[in-house]
């Protein structure tokens, strides 16, 4: 499993031991760059990959054996430090891997402790109030403790600047629609047709067009056929609220664009396609239950089927132009959009 930066577009395999053979990853959208933007949704997003992962381990005995290694991101500060906590408890990781970071294996194992002293007041807690409990059954209801251990980093080793992250994260989304680079042809293959192979300079071949695996579709879609969900996050702080008292209304919030705003502003967007399914139980949810909030969830924390980028925005044709990376009809007219970006 990862979670990653980037537009988070985190992934887990999903399946059952029926066809544990077929292994079909769960994609989720987060639509931004900046991980601080929408924590609420990307803690969300944490756990419905841990319940998606857990629901694998449970009907894949290989799968369970194994085990799962979560990737987190580098992001250690202020809410990034949460998202490390909300990680391990979302996926239930046992062992935590610190690499090179002495600070952070210092401020995660200062956390262990203390919450080893608080399941320990609760164990104390519990048999006192249910002394006929076994100590068995009430040590299966705490939570586990993750052993903390410290590696050092490898000599050489330095962190990725802006720089090369941006240009790897381009190349990853031109990779989803266009494919590996294929490898040029071998000699013998190049010799078995002589009379071709001499017609063709040094010079021609060296400035060959590279070959892809695949070649993406340009589709047109009319503007009012598209539907476009943008996130809006309504998290209250404590200051906000009366004392003791919780946010009632969920902080994951959604709003759909009309199709007056759907200009060339959107030009070289990437958006991510809503499977049907997803879309389906998105209409039939409560719009006045929580504002809408749990309508934004149905789509934000189920797999998208795809991705596309915007390519021309055609107000006077109304027409939009989607780079897709196979033919035909999107599965649905609702997409997800955010500040991810992407120009070849």
């Amino acid at each position: 499993c990862s979670v990653m930066n980037g537009g988070n577009v985190g992934g887990g395999a999903n399946g059952n031991a029926s066809n544990a053979a077929v292994m079909t990853p769960l994609v989720l959208w987060h639509g931004s760059m900046d991980l601080t933007a929408h924590p609420d949704l990307y803690k969300a997003q944490l756990h419905k990959l841990g319940t998606a992962v857990e629901g694998r381990l449970a009907n894949d005995v290989d799968a369970r054996a194994s085990g799962i290694i979560v990737n987190t991101s580098g992001l250690i500060e202020d809410v990034g430090y949460s998202y490390i906590l909300e990680a391990i408890q979302a996926f239930k990781i046992n062992v935590v891997l610190v690499l090179g970071h002495d600070r952070l294996y210092s401020m995660l194992g200062t956390h262990f402790k203390k919450q080893a002293k608080e399941e320990e007041e609760r164990k104390k807690k519990m048999e006192e109030e249910a002394p006929q409990t076994t100590p068995q059954s009430s040590s299966s209801t705490l939570t586990p403790i993750p052993k903390l251990i410290k590696l050092p980093r490898s000599g050489g080793v330095v962190s990725r600047d802006a720089a090369f992250r941006r240009a790897s994260r381009s190349q990853s989304i031109k990779r989803y629609f266009y494919g590996d680079i294929l490898p040029p042809k071998s000699p013998d293959a190049t010799n078995a047709n002589a009379t071709a192979s001499s017609s063709i300079s040094p010079t021609t071949a060296a400035t060959s067009p590279l070959q892809y695996q695949f070649t993406p579709n340009l589709i047109e879609t009319p503007i009012h056929s598209l539907h476009l969900h943008k996130l809006t996050s309504l998290s209250l702080t404590a200051s906000l609220l009366p004392v003791s008292s919780k946010q009632s209304t969920d902080p994951i919030q959604i709003t759909t664009l009309p199709s007056s705003e759907i200009t060339s502003k959107f030009q070289h967007s990437v958006w991510a396609v809503c499977h049907p399914s997803a879309v389906e139980k998105f209409e039939r949810a409560d719009a006045a239950s929580n504002g809408g909030g749990k309508k934004a969830r149905e789509l934000f924390l189920a797999g998208v089927a795809g991705f596309v980028v915007v390519e021309k925005v055609d107000a006077e044709r109304e027409m939009v132009s989607l780079l897709s990376p196979c033919g035909g009809s999107l599965p649905s007219g609702h997409m997800l959009v955010g500040d991810v970006a992407w120009m070849e």
